[in-house]
């Protein structure tokens, strides 16, 4: 990543002034298999893909398993640039600023995954099949004996060159004033007017499904992939009212508008579906660059013999073709943002601030098939002909274009259909220099739910009951406390200043309760072929777990014997995230000496220590019914990509020496 910006200050006046900044950034980003050498046409597992960019395993999902083949070639090239301008005006008891940007933003974005073939082994498939009812039977076991014998539940392969480069155009304006009413009242208010255009091409390359049309090209038929939204004003307003002369008690209050930027990357970059659908608008069978996203379900494999098509496919006969689309109704999502609090000084030195913080989220990204096939039709075998002649199984003849569309399958859509509530109680204690010590206390209770945490890569259990999704937040976190302090130790008037002086010590504590999780089911038990089923609760989920660890190796969380599969044919009944993962604690301190070496240079030097009391961080538990199940077998910092050194890893200690000047 690079950033690159250029500022220009002007005082035109005592009361006018002026900034400008012009800025450019550039985001790099690659994938890739570190072995791509794996030829699986030579090893009879006949994909038909010979590009050699492409080199390397097909993406091999066993339930209960790590995957192979993730990350063929793919990544995206971002170059963003911007244009802002301010004014600031101070009159009498007002401060006025006006202003705007202008942004344009270039995607090049070449994802590959799935172009080498995704290919599901659950188990189901089998002779062996029934014996997943059985609760001594390991599920993962069925899943490699499925693919031990080629038995394939689903698998889809990505046809054509889906690189696009694309581009979005924003711009927007506002007008603030801070306005001293009175001596103990000030108001804040404003408005602020945003236009995000939607993404584009000048290729005919980009589609969506349209269920009165088909699939449409943006360019011919329609403009742009969604449509323009020019209405997205945003007044707000704040207050802050000194009600006592001396002005030690405050309170204030806020309420705002704020829309969302759209992400791109819900549009492009959908990767690891469940459902196996496209990553996006590129991956449709239209326009001047068409990409066919085929999928073929339910199937032995034969060695040798070519599982997909090697150019493009018909969309006639037989052929199933999975799609991606954006709802012709989505608007800009945005958030009613609120708060009201009351700060008092206590002394000199502390000041204590408590407060009430909510939002509500409208309109927000979500994806969702919108032809979901019927619940129970995966476990139906009988062939049907559909109304092209062409010859699909019972599933896909209960999706709900089959009669208009026989030869489309997931039909995966970006919808604004979201919606999120965010309750806190939040509290500060704070000090200045009190005796040496500046410290800051903070606590937060707080509430968030919404339908679907992440526009990207995810799915609701039933696409056709999404407040059904409606929980905890993924990232809920109903108790949190962090705390930070520094204390500069007063140095001696006897011996060397050198020596005495100059000391600090700090620290920073942070408690947190854990995040929710969601408890999956082992395979599609509804059969509608989304395979994202939740489990069924039938017993304590704590019962007999103490949370100790075991050999060095894992933690069970949760009671395995608690949770079941649904039955088939039918949805999980617990809710999305309803069980709460392990929490997180820890203590860090530091120790800062600082030495004078001339009048304009000073050496620091640090000692810092983090997580001193070495508390084991544990990572979310595995929420699918595999070996494994319920138990955390990872630290929070490696979880998150910073082995040993990240948040919350084991002890470590670091030593620094800094030159100020």
């Amino acid at each position: 990543m690079q950033n690159y910006d250029a500022i220009y200050d002007r005082v035109i006046s005592s009361r006018f002034t002026n900034q400008l900044v012009a800025g450019v950034n550039y985001f790099l980003q690659t994938f890739v298999d570190a072995d791509t050498n794996f030829n699986p046409i030579a090893l009879g597992l006949n994909t038909s893909v010979t590009s050699p960019i492409l080199a390397g395993a097909p993406n091999i999902v066993i339930f209960g398993f790590d995957q192979v083949g993730v990350n063929p070639f793919s990544g995206r090239t971002d170059v963003t640039g911007h244009l802002t301008g301010t004014l600031s005006y101070v009159t009498g008891k007002h401060q006025l600023r006006f202003g705007g940007e202008f942004r344009r933003t270039q995607v090049d974005v070449y994802y590959n995954f799935g172009a080498r073939g995704v290919f599901d082994f659950t188990g189901g498939q089998g002779p062996w099949a029934s014996l997943a009812n059985n609760p001594n039977q390991h599920t993962n076991v069925l899943s490699l004996a499925d693919f031990m014998a080629g038995y394939v539940y689903q698998s889809t392969n990505t046809i054509g060159d889906s690189e696009r480069l694309v581009h979005v155009n924003s711009f927007n304006l506002f007008g603030q004033d801070a306005y001293q009413a009175t001596r103990k009242l000030n108001l804040n208010f404003g408005l602020r007017y945003e236009y995000e255009g939607p993404l584009h091409d000048n290729n005919e390359d980009l589609s969506v499904f349209i269920p009165s049309r088909g699939l449409v090209v943006a360019g011919q038929g329609i403009s742009a992939i969604y449509p323009q939204d020019f209405l997205n004003f945003s007044p707000r307003i704040g207050f802050a009212y000194e009600p006592r002369d001396r002005g030690n008690l405050v309170i204030r209050g806020s309420y705002g508008i704020f829309f969302d930027t759209p992400p791109i990357i819900p549009f492009l970059d959908n990767v690891f579906l469940l459902n196996n659908g496209p990553l996006g608008t590129p991956d449709n069978p239209a326009g001047n660059n068409p990409v066919f996203s085929v999928q073929a379900n339910d199937y032995t494999i034969v060695k040798d013999q070519p599982i997909f098509p090697t150019g493009p496919v018909a969309i006639s006969g037989s052929n199933v073709l999975n799609l991606f689309s954006v709802s012709q109704t989505l608007r800009a999502s945005y958030y009613e943002m609120y708060s009201l609090n009351v700060q008092q000084s206590l002394g000199q030195h502390w000041i204590l601030q408590v407060g009430y913080v909510g939002s509500k989220g409208e309109r927000l990204l979500i994806l969702r098939d919108i032809n979901q096939a019927a619940l129970g039709s995966g476990f139906n075998s009988t062939a049907v002909i559909g109304p092209n002649g062409g010859s699909f199984s019972y599933q896909q003849s209960t999706r709900p274009f089959f009669s208009k569309y026989p030869n489309f399958g997931v039909i995966n859509e970006v919808q604004s259909e979201g919606t999120s509530n965010y309750s806190s109680l939040q509290t500060t204690l704070r000090s200045s220099q009190w005796h040496g010590l500046t410290a800051q206390f903070s606590y937060a209770w707080g509430h968030n739910l919404d339908d679907m945490t992440q526009a990207c890569c995810t799915l609701p259990q039933d696409s056709t009951n999404l407040r059904g999704d409606y929980a905890d937040s993924d990232y809920d976190v109903r108790h949190h406390f962090v705390a930070n302090a520094t204390y500069n130790i007063s140095g001696s008037s006897h011996g060397p200043q050198w020596l005495s002086h100059g000391w600090q010590l700090n620290t920073l504590m942070s408690f947190r309760t854990g995040f929710p999780f969601t408890v999956h089911a082992t395979t599609d038990t509804s059969g509608t072929g989304e395979n994202t089923d939740r489990g069924d609760q039938i017993g304590n989920a704590y019962a007999g777990v103490s949370h100790s660890l075991v050999s060095h190796s894992y933690v069970q969380w949760v009671n395995p014997a608690a949770f079941q599969d649904p039955p088939q044919g039918s949805f999980g009944t617990m809710r999305r995230n309803q069980l709460t993962g392990p929490g997180f604690a820890s203590v860090d301190l530091s120790v800062f000496k600082s030495i004078p070496v001339t009048e304009r240079l000073k050496a620091q030097f640090r000692v810092e220590m983090f997580n001193i009391f070495n508390r084991l961080n544990l990572a979310p538990p595995s929420g699918y019914f595999f070996g494994g199940f319920g138990q955390s077998t990872d630290t929070i910092g490696d979880y998150n990509g910073a082995p040993g050194v990240g948040p919350g890893e084991p002890f470590n200690m670091q030593l620094a020496l800094k030159l100020i000047f």
